[in-house]
């Protein structure tokens, strides 16, 4: 289906992230049922939401544009930092409909700049492409094809 996105991401994110951060980002994988009080990955406008805000990533569904599973996770690690604080993993696989694919990436982005994992961190495939485009964790910002 070419207008959707195939959206692959995953990442280790940063220690010491606020808890507003992390409900936010539990949030928008679908594992709190309220949304944050204030926003800061997306602008406080309705114009991303339409009135009710809806999270952008979902927790686990069949995907309809390709082929598998949209799913979406956040977990602790086994093993933890020096200091014992708790490392946390988050994967997602999602299709974005080509409407929502900028707020998706914006959340992404966002996410990214609160993980401490560099470099290739996945793809984003659009319905008619060959090939997907690699995802890039550089300089704490999303970079999309090549880094640099």
């Amino acid at each position: 289906m070419g207008d959707h996105y195939d959206l692959f991401l995953s990442v280790r994110l940063q220690p010491g992230l606020s808890d507003e951060v992390m409900y936010e980002i539990r949030w928008h994988l679908g594992v709190e049922d309220e949304p944050p009080a204030r926003f800061e990955s997306l602008p406080d406008d309705e114009e991303w939401f339409h009135g009710e805000p809806v999270p952008l990533f979902g927790r686990l569904a069949p995907n309809y544009a390709d082929d598998g599973v949209d799913m979406a996770e956040m977990m602790p690690s086994p093993d933890r930092y020096a200091d014992g604080q708790q490392r946390w993993l988050l994967t997602l696989r999602q299709s974005v409909h080509e409407d929502e694919i900028g707020w998706a990436m914006d959340v992404a982005g966002w996410i990214v700049s609160k993980a401490e994992t560099t470099g290739w961190v996945g793809f984003l495939h659009y319905g008619q492409e060959p090939v997907p485009d690699l995802l890039h964790h550089v300089d704490g910002r999303l970079q999309i094809g090549r880094p640099g």
